[in-house]
């Protein structure tokens, strides 16, 4: 295993000052207070393409599918990554967002992101042990 370097370090560093950016605050609240489980129709009535609720939903997961882009890249070390966020707390809130539209034929939409919540779910398993991998929907 390699050891994180001060320049993955500063890589976190650059993401976490996005993460607590205003706008990915926003949507982060507006994922805590406005989604709730349902379908993507449902998704869709409340916050249509457009809509404010639309953006923030394209706010969260543009952001992490940029940060699956540099881990599939391996420019983010996983360590630090991992042990940062819960990316799964995220995504498995936008699961059936992400699902609704690959379903409409955008099947690509969120591959990195959701690479990287399967990436996390191994790392958990690995790092801190098989009881702490929590039982989504979308683990096969």
């Amino acid at each position: 295993m390699v050891v994180p370097t001060f320049q993955d370090a500063e890589i976190i560093l650059r993401l976490y000052d996005q993460y607590e950016s205003e706008r990915i605050r926003a949507a982060r609240r507006w994922l805590s207070q406005e989604v709730m489980d349902g379908t993507y129709e449902q998704f869709l009535e409340k916050f249509p393409a457009g809509s404010d609720g639309y953006m923030n939903f394209q706010t969260l997961y543009g952001f992490f599918e940029m940060v699956g882009v540099l881990f599939k890249n391996r420019l983010v070390h996983p360590d630090l990554l991992f042990d940062m966020w819960y990316i799964n707390g995220i995504f498995s809130k936008l699961y059936p967002i992400i699902t609704g539209i690959r379903e409409g034929g955008d099947v690509h939409v969120a591959e990195n992101f959701e690479s990287l919540a399967l990436a996390e779910l191994e790392w958990i398993g690995r790092v801190k042990g098989a009881e702490y991998v929590p039982s989504l929907p979308y683990v096969k």
